[in-house]
């Protein structure tokens, strides 16, 4: 684990360092107020949460688990309606080939990690989110705060919606499949 554990290590102060400077640089040279603050911060939180949600993707695994009223609720929230615009504009393709090209473990298996990486880095940056959503209300920039907060439901709400829908309808049919085969 030396490498391996030195990277993560790195990615996970690299990864704040590269949000949070991002965020207080915007906040003083665009201002919490403009909708570009928004995008940029939550481009730099997309950047954090990749850096850091490797690195923290096996810490309390129980989160993983979906209980079975997740998927209505997410779909009701619009989760489902965003997954097949992803479907249509190719996006979820692109990630399927990316979690296929890795080495390793049964396919089910790695696709199964894959939601879990996406939905840790996206929690990431949801965290991430909320801080300077709190901040920008509490310094009285309201508009900002939503403007942070609509982008950031967007970059990581619905990503997490998602995986965890996509995750407890591949567990579903894999637990289905045991049930048969016993």
């Amino acid at each position: 684990m030396g490498a391996e554990g030195n990277q993560q290590r790195g990615s996970l102060v690299t990864g704040p360092v590269i949000g949070i400077g991002l965020a207080v640089a915007c906040w003083f040279a665009i201002g919490p107020d403009h909708v570009v603050f928004a995008l940029t911060v939550q481009g730099g939180f997309l950047l954090m949460a990749l850096l850091v949600g490797p690195a923290l993707v096996d810490a309390r695994r129980t989160r993983y688990r979906v209980r079975a009223f997740e998927p209505q609720l997410y779909a009701l929230l619009g989760a489902e309606f965003v997954r097949r615009v992803l479907d249509v504009v190719g996006w979820n393709r692109i990630i399927g080939q990316m979690r296929h090209s890795e080495r390793g473990t049964s396919m089910l298996a790695r696709f199964l990690r894959g939601t879990e990486q996406s939905e840790t880095a996206h929690l990431v940056g949801a965290v991430a989110t909320v801080v300077v959503v709190v901040i920008a209300a509490a310094t009285t920039h309201i508009q900002g705060a939503c403007q942070i907060l609509v982008v950031g439901l967007v970059l990581h709400g619905y990503p997490i919606m998602i995986q965890r829908i996509v995750r407890f309808r591949v567990t579903s049919r894999q637990t289905e499949a045991n049930k048969f085969a016993h």
